[in-house]
């Protein structure tokens, strides 16, 4: 395992799966959102954000955590010798997201703190706010992930 993707549904625990396996195989880890977002939960120039993750392809070992612009996707995916689908029930990843949105308001995270680039900079929107910035496309691309709707599959 040297080129790994990780992808699935906000809110499953995503980015703490690929920061836990970058520690332990010494492996760079890289934020999709960190570079499809700009202030104001605007989205990125697509031709920046492809740029940036062919590059991160380009190298020998790599995680990658979610999923970043379609047309992107599918030579990442050609690339990756890992792809870990992280596929919880929809009620789930809404409850471990809607936790994060909580305690972001009494404590920010430590990357909210040193003015990262990405979303979790000041002006991120929060809750009702960032929910309406997701467009029908996306909901519907969510609730399909469901696995009850798709029946038992192996996890690893």
């Amino acid at each position: 395992m040297r080129r790994i993707a990780v992808i699935g549904n906000g809110g499953g625990g995503k980015s703490t799966l690929a920061r836990a396996l970058g520690k332990h195989l010494g492996i760079p880890v890289h934020e999709v959102d960190e570079v499809q977002w700009l202030p104001g939960w605007r989205r990125a120039p697509l031709d920046e954000v492809a740029l940036i993750l062919e590059g991160w392809t380009a190298d020998d070992a790599w995680i990658i955590d979610g999923f970043g612009p379609w047309p992107v996707i599918d030579r990442r995916m050609a690339r990756a010798d890992t792809i870990i689908y992280v596929d919880f029930p929809f009620r789930t990843h809404l409850w471990w997201a809607a936790k994060r949105q909580v305690a972001s308001f009494v404590q920010p995270r430590a990357r909210d703190a040193i003015g990262s680039p990405g979303p979790h900079h000041e002006g991120r929107p929060r809750g009702e706010a960032r929910a309406s910035a997701l467009s029908a496309r996306d909901v519907a691309l969510a609730r399909r992930g469901h696995a009850r709707d798709r029946g038992s599959h192996g996890v690893i």
